[in-house]
């Protein structure tokens, strides 16, 4: 009986989805949906594809900023700089 609890409550927990680090992002809605990676951001989630860039932060690193071009909707992760105010 011990034995089957534990299998029930392995796998129970199995199906529980962790929360994405900063950077990661979702992209799609499938099972094998892989997440786009720091620096990039999510350019169609149908197909689940990552393209290099961000559109905001929350593409980047804890320790960068998403900064775009006037105009443009798409930039690039840059570093903050720790002793700037």
């Amino acid at each position: 009986m011990l034995a089957v609890v534990s299998v029930f409550a392995l796998a129970s927990s199995a199906c529980v989805m962790a929360p994405l680090e900063q950077g990661y992002t979702d992209c799609g809605s499938f099972l094998d949906a892989e997440p786009c990676h720091p620096g990039q951001y999510c350019a169609e989630s149908t197909l689940s594809r990552c393209e290099l860039g961000c559109t905001s932060d929350e593409n980047c690193a804890r320790n960068q900023s998403c900064v775009k071009e006037s105009g443009r909707q798409v930039g690039i992760c840059l570093n903050k700089c720790p002793s700037c105010t």
